[in-house]
Order: structure tokens, then sequence, then C-alpha cells
């Protein structure tokens, strides 16, 4: 569990008001968003929220559903090894006079500090329905809402007075959530196939794409810059002017990087995964990236040791290590934790901790921005023909691919 800080909404933490739409949003909140989005959007809301949680199974991070949990309502994100998209809200309604909780449907007030709301009051505001069959709810498409009979009832006003105490949103069974990014497709060596809906596939090639292809079709990246340190020249040379001209365009909200060189052609491709509870946690959306074999498809819960029975292996991690530490600007390391030092395992003919020699142990925790934050561990980066995977030492979730070409090859 992290707790990522005060946050805020549209009015005070006193008085909060969100208008429900069944089936699709509560306040801000919008069915089918990525967990990226959501937490991206509190940080833009500072005032509200005194307190926001974020939770998972820290033991299977790579695997588990992610759950926000707000003032009155909880955002739930369940398991999937491709997407995290905001699939179920349930708003807790505490009694009336404790609360300035306000709930409105279609401009009326569903509940508010003075308005219960009961079982009449959904019956007159969305229309009549059958009370299930433990009678202890009431199900609307898209909207359910959980009863908790009153002592009302016993006084003599009936069932009808019974008090939702509350409300769950999800999307009706004939709707599916369509995510911002369908698919990702990975061809080693080549590129990635994006499936930006179900009838529009766009196929981005390692040394054919431009940067001017990648501004039409997917739009400009949120971030972009050159990095420039020592890092740089130890790893490209400084006789390749080419690559030391390249810049990487970070597309967060899909969770992709591309490197650019100087004449404008896309040289690599990285594709995150957003496991909870690792360092790049939430700098990225979770990309819904997979990889074709004949076994089958491969993703973020794969077991590398499956990588390895389908792809040869490559020594190219050291050449490549970089790219995917500096694609997205952070503090430089401090002398001690330079390229040859405590951040990188680059003793080739070793292993460590077991590995074989095509795999290298990655400490992101030297790159800066994570002071104060525990239980943040180290990566395994492990090469391949034409592609690098980064695993999570601790739970054995690829954290991100790396596609490139190997020209040796």
């Amino acid at each position: 569990m992290i707790d990522v800080g005060t946050q805020n909404l549209k009015t005070t933490s006193l008085s909060p008001t969100y208008d429900v739409v069944p089936g699709e949003s509560v306040g801000l909140f919008q069915l089918g968003d990525n967990l990226w989005h959501v937490l991206e959007l509190l940080r833009t809301h500072k005032t509200e929220y005194p307190k926001v949680e974020v939770s998972w199974d820290e033991e299977s991070p790579h695997k588990s559903a992610v759950t926000i949990h707000l003032p009155y309502i909880t955002l739930y994100f369940p398991p999937s090894p491709i997407y995290q998209l905001l699939s179920l809200i349930q708003i807790t309604v505490p009694p009336s006079s404790s609360s300035n909780l306000e709930l409105t449907y279609e401009t009326q007030v569903l509940s508010s500090s003075h308005i219960p709301l009961t079982r009449a009051r959904v019956g007159r505001l969305m229309g009549p329905t059958f009370v299930s069959k433990a009678g202890n709810k009431l199900e609307f498409p898209g909207i359910t809402f959980q009863l908790t009979p009153s002592n009302m009832g016993d006084a003599g006003f009936g069932p009808r007075e019974d008090i939702v105490h509350k409300l769950i949103i999800e999307a009706t069974e004939d709707e599916e959530l369509q995510p911002r990014l369908i698919s990702c497709v990975i061809e080693p060596n080549t590129g990635i196939t994006l499936g930006l809906d179900e009838d529009h596939l766009l196929r981005i090639t390692i040394g054919q794409t431009t940067a001017q292809d990648l501004i039409l079709d997917i739009g400009s990246p949120l971030r972009k810059f050159w990095k420039e340190d020592d890092r740089l020249s130890k790893m490209w040379g400084n006789t390749n002017t080419n690559q030391q001209s390249s810049c990487f365009w970070n597309y967060l909200q899909y969770g992709l990087d591309f490197l650019v060189d100087k004449d404008g052609i896309v040289i690599k491709i990285i594709c995150h995964s957003n496991i909870p509870g690792t360092p790049l946690f939430q700098r990225y959306a979770k990309c819904p990236w997979t990889i074709t074999t004949s076994s089958g498809q491969l993703d973020s819960t794969t077991p590398s040791n499956v990588f390895r029975s389908h792809f040869s292996s490559s020594q190219n991690v050291e050449e490549y290590i970089e790219q995917l530490k500096l694609t997205v600007p952070s503090p430089s390391p401090t002398p001690d934790n330079e390229i040859n030092g405590n951040s990188v395992n680059r003793k080739k003919n070793k292993k460590r901790n077991g590995s074989p020699n095509n795999a290298m142990i990655l400490d992101r925790l030297v790159e800066g921005g994570l002071d104060g934050v525990s239980g943040l561990g180290a990566s395994k980066l492990i090469g391949f023909n034409g592609l690098i995977i980064e695993e999570d030492e601790k739970s054995g979730g690829i954290c991100s691919v790396l596609i490139f070409k190997d020209n040796n090859n």
C-alpha cells in the first residue's frame, strides 16, 4: 500500500458532491480510465482529499488487482496482464446526520445531509424495480443500491424506508470498457503494431517510421528531451553523432517511449508495464503489450524462463541498458554510482544470484527522485536477439521491454 499524498476534486473535503451516471462515471472518475490517468487526475486536484491510499498484493503486484481508497469512494481496477482499467466504483453512504456528502442524478439530489437515500427515493428517481431475492439490494442497468433494513420499517413505515448504505457503479452487461490503447503487439528486431481501435492498426517499424508519422498517427508526445550527461557518451561513444543527437519521445499516457535519431527516424521502442511497487510505478500508463509465439502470447506476467525458451540470448544488454534507465529525466547520480559503479552490475563473465551471462542487475534507486520510498528492489535486465526485458527481481513481473534492431544478426 502506498500513500500518494493530499488530493482534491471539485469541492471542499467538508462537502463533496458527486454526480452519479449509472454504467459510466461518478464525478470525475470515468469507467474505463486507466490507473495512470486516474492517479494523474488526483494529483491535479490537491485540496479535497486529506489522504489517498493505493493498495495491491505486494507478493505478486504484476498479477494483482489495484484499489484506490478515497473518502466515501473506492475505485477498483481488476487484475489483468494487459490492462489497468477502472471497472467498478463503490460509494459508501454514511448516515445523513454525520456527513455532508451529496449525490446527484440527472440534476436531482439522490442523497444529502438532510435527504436520506431510501428504497422509496431510488424508485421515485430511477423508476420501479424488484428487490433482490435476498432482499438487500436494488439493481438497475449500470448501478446497484445495497440496502440496510432500518428501524423505520419496524415503526410501521415499511421496507420502502430501508436505507441505501452503498452504491456500486459498473459497466452494463452489453457494454465493454474501451481502453485508450487496445493492443500493442511486439515483434523483436522489427517494431510494434498498435491497436488504436478495433478497425485501426498502426505499425511502427524501427528504422522506417519517422517522427512525423508518430505525430500524425498518435499525436505529440507528452514529453520530449535530450538526455545530456556523460553516461550517454560512455554508452554511445563520442564518434556516433547520430545517436548522440537522438531524442526521447515519451508517450506517458500509452506507456511508450520512442528513441528518435537526428534524422527523425525511430530507432528503438520501450513498452512499460506500470507494475505497482516498482521504481517506475506511475511514471507511465500500462502499455497493453504482448508478444506472439508458437505456444501463445507473452505479457507482463510471463516468467523470464519462458522468454528464454522462445528467444535466443544476446549480450547486447550492456549496450542498451542506459536507454532503459534514462528515458525519463532524473537527477544525475552521485560519482559513486556512475555507470561503472553501483547502479549496474557489469561483470559479464560471472553470474550474480545464479543469473546467466545475458542478464544484468539494474538498481534504479540510485537515479534519484525516490527518497523516502521503501520496499523497492532492483531489476534484472535480460537480453535477447532484438529484445531486452526488465524483470522485477522481487515479483518476477516484466517491468518494461526494449525493442531494437540487432544489426549483428
